[in-house]
């Protein structure tokens, strides 16, 4: 609903002010309850009037940001604008939701994606490597053909935390309400996506350590020279002692890819074809020679 500009606007501002301040003080003097849950609740589960908050010890969020959408204006570029968001937004959210995630949220021009269950850093690492993928081998080049050259640098940036968030809708009534996500993760995994360059995965510490193992997530494929995909980074808007992370630029193979995904979701981690202790040595020695 518009207001007119001829329609006077009476804001009480002391009595807004008291108000305020006396809800705030019976929400502090207020018993609060946090409830232990083992998944990710969906917004019918969540709690709206009562000081009742759901918390889960850990969960896997990822964080899928577009590089340099501030270029993207709403003035002679508003129509190459409005065809990057729709399908950068559709395509990113019809992606993720195929690994299974417990809550999706769009914000603008990013999104971010919480992970809880069973494999939850499973499907959350393929999920992430499936947008970056995505990014490189299809939103990229349908960019290139579709959109002006001023739109044209851009690309997802992709950044993964692990660790506890609580929940609670916020708002006057169930209709009229948001979930609050309570916790570092998301901050963690943005700040993370924001490091990143396009076509770019950076994980916390916690994610890397779940997959440091796992020879399908860490390894070159059988098509090149086996190799550790994973590079050293710091993320420095992160607090000190979590600046150390993971960076990976590689995507899903063509031709392996698909195999890749599906034994990383099935729980496998081991791959006859790759001696890891060897390609540590190497890629450890390559690192004293730089």
């Amino acid at each position: 609903m518009s207001i007119r500009k001829d329609t006077p606007l009476a804001v009480n501002v002391s009595e807004l002010l008291e108000e305020a301040a006396e809800s705030a003080r019976e929400e502090l003097s207020a018993a609060v309850e946090v409830v232990d849950v083992d998944h990710v609740p969906a917004p019918d589960e969540m709690f709206v009037d009562s000081r009742k908050w759901l918390r889960m010890r850990d969960v896997v969020v990822v964080v899928v940001d577009l590089m340099n959408s501030t270029k993207l204006t709403w003035d002679e570029a508003a129509k190459g604008s409005a065809r990057v968001y729709e399908a950068v937004t559709g395509n990113v959210v019809r992606i993720i939701k195929e690994f299974r995630p417990g809550f999706v949220d769009i914000q603008g021009d990013g999104m971010f994606a919480i992970f809880g269950g069973e494999d939850r850093y499973e499907r959350a690492v393929c999920a992430a490597i499936t947008i970056k993928t995505f990014s490189e081998k299809g939103l990229l080049p349908a960019i290139e053909d579709h959109v002006e050259e001023k739109l044209r640098d851009t690309g997802l940036k992709v950044g993964m935390a692990a660790g506890m968030l609580a929940v609670k809708r916020v708002g006057k009534s169930r209709d009229q309400s948001e979930p609050i996500w309570a916790g570092k993760q998301v901050n963690w995994a943005s700040k993370c996506a924001g490091a990143a360059d396009r076509n770019e995965l950076i994980v916390t510490e916690r994610v890397f350590i779940r997959f440091k193992d796992n020879e399908f997530v860490r390894y070159s494929c059988r098509c090149h020279t086996p190799k550790d995909l994973w590079s050293d980074t710091q993320v420095t808007k992160l607090p000190e002692q979590a600046w150390n992370c993971k960076l990976l630029k590689s995507r899903w193979c063509d031709t392996c890819g698909e195999q890749f995904c599906r034994a990383v979701l099935d729980g496998e981690t081991s791959r006859e074809d790759v001696d890891a202790s060897a390609i540590r040595r190497a890629t450890a020695t390559a690192q004293q020679a730089a």
